[in-house]
């Protein structure tokens, strides 16, 4: 076996393999097992030095599990006793072991994994480690390391082993071997993106090193220099996008001034039936005034769910629109686009402004004749889904793009509209409220309007956490509720093994709910992500119209949907989504006159920790504190959409805790910018090609010099 501490002094680099060379070259691979690896997105060798681990397990904290105490970083050894995959009655598989070592039996419990039994086998040692969970002394998802060669030894000498992410067939072992043949011939031969001057101002590892240490730590003081460097790097990265882009949209004339001088937006505001909130008045007059530049807009307008956006949005529009000017309003999906348009034709109806829709439901006589007007100029308000900016749909006096749900809208979908010799304004509304740090990470080239307030004459929402047992008192809640004319939703989480399981659980507790005895009388709907787009809509139509009393559905509510008479929300599992995505579901009551309760349903089992996380939900209906708690408690690979901002996810940084490392690369891409604003200086090379590698249609125009 390759020792783990070979001398990398006494090592010399093959001369075949280089940082771009196919993983299949690097001795010891091959072709069969360079395609595992390209599972995991690893085709050459730079991607596999840069493949960080995603956890330690530290073999100097090693206890018995009799030593083992709640709320401290723990790990024990021992052997596989008892494993079996557990059934819930949401439909997910979970996987339970017991780990026995000569002072008492651990079990662990793994939600959703069920393919562990091909290696959580009975009479296995294994090195566990986690924090133990107090109710019942249990770890929930520890992370965990088969005991075998490289590990014994690791083990045996007290160090920090790395724990990679794997595929099905590829070994802990197999990957950390090949991380480390492969630092020993080219961990010194990658290009650093980071320029020589950053780098020395501040007082960072080289790269090399970082590589080294990241994957195998001599101490927790090297590994912490090593992922600060790394996690440095990648917000540098990250930061230097948004300052192009911030640079090249600052640009005087690629730009129109669209704001008319008002009057639509005046006679439509003294025709609504209430008055702006003072938040609502100061995000409009900020758009306004962004309007009137010669500099092209880009704003995000956030407020919690029923804050007000779309009315904003639409006197917004109207400015645009009265100059002449043509406004795209996109929604992400058709249902929403339908909904924004019926609720857009309610407002412009007293000022005389057409609102057209152009959806995938659109006749095709329709499309062509609006396709034609659109073509030849005339200033209409066009509403339909993202696929607007894609479809041959011309809009030659395009002013104002208003893009509805930004995390579905990223800077890939932006840089599209900006692919016009004249760039529009582009508005974004979001109802997912966003901490400060991923709003400067990942939205640092739009400027930011925030709404707080809720509108007068919303009804109280109130949000309970109740365990399974008190089922049967929520439902007799919601017959009373339904007996009264109210409305309700029953939601449950998507099952990520498989879409036909969730399409199973859905319709299972759908029947189960309109077989109960109290429930019978009343009408209940059922709307799942495997139903066709025609379906889905009969469905929220049924029960925006009152015919369905009660709706059970997966997460396809999440956004937008909009049923005043909805009083209560039940959340089954409630522990599987994200606090920020539970703030946004329950937003879809409370929005009429009544008073609304939303009830979060754990699942049996659910630990401590998660139901901690659910009891912010009860405390506060602050959305910007509960992303903020989000953030803390998940991260934000899970929180909100990163991974459809159109941006490569974060592997080191934690925006959570690395807020400082943010701000401190922020101005480091500035300065940098600033003095070579289309990165052609030599020493910059190393850092406009990692650009263009990694963010190439979010830099398209950027850096097309």
């Amino acid at each position: 076996m390759m020792p783990l501490e070979r001398s990398r002094a006494s090592y010399v680099p093959s001369p075949r393999v280089d940082p771009s060379s196919r993983l299949q070259f690097l001795p010891g691979v091959g072709p069969a097992r360079a395609r595992l690896f390209e599972r995991l997105g690893l085709s050459t060798l730079e991607h596999l030095v840069r493949h960080y681990p995603r956890a330690y397990l530290d073999a100097r904290r090693f206890v018995q599990v009799s030593e083992l105490a709640p709320g401290e970083l723990m790990t024990v050894t021992g052997v596989v006793r008892h494993a079996a995959a557990l059934r819930t009655r949401g439909g997910r598989t979970d996987f339970v072991v017991s780990i026995a070592d000569a002072s008492g039996t651990l079990p662990c419990y793994f939600f959703g994994q069920p393919f562990l039994a091909r290696t959580l086998r009975r009479g296995v040692r294994v090195v566990v480690s986690g924090e133990l969970d107090p109710p019942e002394r249990r770890m929930l998802n520890p992370m965990f390391e088969v005991v075998e060669g490289d590990v014994e030894e690791l083990l045996h000498v007290g160090r920090l082993v790395p724990v990679h992410s794997l595929t099905k067939g590829l070994t802990a072992r197999s990957m950390r071997r090949a991380v480390r043949s492969a630092l020993d011939r080219v961990a010194d031969r990658i290009p650093d993106p980071l320029p020589a001057e950053v780098v020395a101002a501040h007082a960072l590892l080289p790269l090399a090193p970082s590589l080294e240490q990241i994957h195998f730590p001599d101490s927790d003081e090297s590994l912490a220099r090593a992922r600060r460097r790394l996690a440095f790097e990648e917000l540098f990265l990250l930061q230097s996008v948004l300052a192009l882009r911030r640079r090249l949209l600052s640009e005087q004339g690629r730009g129109l001034s669209t704001a008319g001088p008002g009057e639509l937006a005046r006679r439509a505001l003294s025709a609504l039936p209430f008055s702006l909130t003072p938040d609502q008045e100061r995000a409009l007059g900020e758009i306004v005034a962004d309007l009137g530049r010669e500099r092209p807009m880009q704003r995000l307008l956030l407020g919690d769910v029923g804050s007000g956006k779309t009315v904003v949005a639409f006197l917004a529009a109207l400015h645009v629109i009265e100059a002449g000017h043509q406004v795209a309003f996109m929604a992400p999906t058709e249902i929403l686009a339908r909904q924004h348009a019926a609720t857009l034709a309610s407002l412009a109806g007293p000022v005389g402004i057409e609102i057209a829709s152009l959806t995938g439901g659109t006749p095709a006589k329709e499309r062509r004749r609006l396709g034609e007007r659109l073509e030849g100029g005339e200033p209409l308000l066009v509403v339909g889904t993202h696929a607007l900016i894609w479809e041959k749909v011309k809009l030659p006096r395009l002013g104002l793009a208003i893009v509805d749900e930004q995390h579905r809208f990223g800077v890939r979908q932006r840089a599209l509209l900006a692919q016009k010799a004249v760039i529009p304004d582009v508005l974004v509304l979001t109802a997912t409220p966003i901490p400060r740090t991923l709003t400067l990470a990942f939205y640092g080239d739009l400027d930011v309007s925030r709404i707080t307030t809720r509108p007068a004459g919303r009804g109280r929402l109130v949000t309970r956490v109740a365990g399974e047992e008190k089922l049967p008192q929520v439902l007799e809640f919601m017959a009373k509720e339904l007996a009264a004319g109210r409305q309700a939703f029953v939601v449950l989480p998507v099952i990520e093994e498989a879409a036909s399981g969730t399409q199973r659980a859905a319709e299972a507790e759908h029947r189960r709910l309109a077989s109960h005895p109290l429930l019978e009388p009343h009408t209940l709907g059922l709307l799942h992500g495997r139903m066709d787009a025609a379906s889905k809509q009969a469905a929220m139509e049924a029960f925006a119209a009152g015919r369905v009393q009660a709706l059970v559905t997966t997460t396809v509510v999440e956004v937008g949907v909009d049923v005043p008479n909805a009083t209560l929300m039940v959340v089954e599992s409630a522990e599987r989504f994200g606090l920020t995505q539970l703030h946004q579901l329950r937003g879809r009551v409370g929005r009429g006159a009544h008073r609304s309760v939303c009830v979060l349903v754990p699942s049996p089992g659910t630990g401590g920790r998660a139901l901690e996380r659910l009891s912010v939900l009860s405390r506060t209906e602050n959305g910007f504190e509960i992303a903020e708690a989000d953030l803390r408690m998940r991260g934000p690979g899970e929180l909100w959409g990163t991974r459809q901002s159109g941006l490569p996810r974060l592997k080191l940084a934690d925006l959570a805790r690395d807020e400082a490392l943010l701000e401190e690369t922020q101005r480091a891409a500035a300065g940098v910018v600033a003095a070579d604003p289309w990165l052609m200086k030599e020493e910059h090379a190393a850092l406009k090609a990692a650009l263009l590698a990694s963010y190439r249609d979010a830099l398209e125009l950027a850096l097309a010099g």
